[in-house]
């Protein structure tokens, strides 16, 4: 915990250093509002939620006929010498969080310092988090994937928050197979703290629901750092030990990520806050119904008509991994949880309407950005190309 704690400080000082440098070189300079090319920047190699994101956004924007590039810039999160090679563009949107941005605009520069910059957050609670105050001064506006997320990003900073949520295309729609296992999907990453994602929730309320049943199986997809991930499985050795627990570690890409949803019958979250909830929207794209916490980022595309959404209270903040402090979060309520469970196992007639209803609020959702074709005078032309 302590070597943790001191690897932390240490980054935040390096990350704090490269902020002073951007401030340097870009002078206060800025371009106009003007998306007639837009590069969108993430540090890809993560594989996390933000650079997921990021590819959705870069191929929204595709769909829209707007002339975007996708960049990768994780080599610059710990060398800031790195440069990116790409066609200047009159706008760069960044995914990051807001001390690491400074080094997705030095992979950029010196384009990035006459062009026009957009800030991509999400955060997950509703007091915005101290350690990105003054990260707006790179930036000329922010956009973030919720009205949550906004809420709380618009006490932090003065700039125009937007809401330009994660689009994301329905797939095949899945189909419940009667004779097969009721199949849950849980979901956590360390990386984005396992006390917000609350793994022990699903667990508790999957166990509450079916006990040792063979008739329904979990699926708990942990990712992250290698050590978190030993403590929450020494901690849960009792309930991850089951027979009708199965515990996945290893990396899916996309198309293994996919299959995965074809496979399930409900994604559950027991979240306690999310800035948008992407596995829930890719879960409801395939048509899988999904049982989550009703607080937070989700609340955006999920409600009582297509979804199962499991009553909470409100509590302090207590985050194993410091990630998160001093506001709130969602507490939800594991034997509601475990209701919900039951009723969708036990009743085909509500599964059927829940998963069209889920995988219809995908299927007629189009992209949204908050410019026009005012902003975008090429984009016929590049969409005729």
């Amino acid at each position: 915990m302590l070597l943790r704690s001191l690897k932390r400080q240490l980054t935040q000082a390096y990350l704090a250093g490269c902020g002073g440098i951007v401030d340097l070189l870009l002078c206060r300079r800025s371009g106009a509002r003007d998306f007639r090319r837009i590069a969108v920047v993430a540090a890809l190699g993560r594989a996390n939620g933000i650079a997921c994101g990021a590819r959705l956004q870069w191929e929204a924007l595709r769909e829209l006929g707007v002339d975007a590039e996708l960049i990768d810039a994780t080599p610059a999160l710990r060398n800031p010498l790195f440069r990116a090679a790409h066609r200047p563009a009159s706008a760069y949107v960044f995914h990051s969080g807001g001390p690491q941005m400074a080094n997705l605009i030095l992979s950029v520069l010196p384009h990035a310092a006459v062009g026009y910059r957009i800030a991509y957050w999400a955060w997950e609670l509703p007091d915005p988090p101290p350690g990105w105050t003054g990260c707006d001064r790179q930036v000329a506006e922010i956009w973030t994937p919720s009205a949550f997320s906004k809420s709380s990003l618009t006490q932090l900073s003065s700039r125009p928050v937007h809401v330009v949520p994660h689009h994301i295309s329905a797939k095949s729609p899945r189909h419940r197979r009667t004779a097969a296992q009721f199949t849950v999907l849980a979901m956590a990453d360390s990386r984005s703290s396992l006390s917000r994602k609350n793994p022990e929730g699903a667990l508790r309320a999957f166990h509450a629901a079916f006990g040792d049943s063979r008739a329904a199986r979990l699926v708990l997809k942990l990712s992250g750092r290698s050590d978190e991930l030993r403590e929450l499985k020494e901690l849960l050795a009792p309930l991850l030990c089951q027979p009708n627990v199965t515990l996945l570690t290893e990396y899916l890409d996309q198309a293994r990520l996919d299959a995965l949803y074809r496979e399930v019958d409900v994604q559950l979250s027991l979240h306690r806050g999310e800035g948008f909830g992407l596995p829930l929207r890719e879960a409801m794209a395939h048509g899988v119904p999904v049982v989550a916490t009703g607080w937070s980022g989700n609340l955006d595309f999920m409600d009582r008509s297509n979804s199962c959404l499991v009553p909470y209270r409100l509590v302090p903040v207590h985050d194993q991994s410091a990630i998160y402090s001093g506001s709130r979060w969602a507490e939800p309520d594991i034997n509601a949880a475990a209701q919900a469970l039951r009723r969708l196992a036990d009743d085909p007639e509500e599964y059927e309407r829940l998963a069209a209803a889920a995988y219809a609020s995908v299927a007629h959702a189009r992209p949204s950005f908050p410019f026009s074709d005012v902003d975008v005078p090429v984009r016929a032309a590049v969409a005729a190309e």
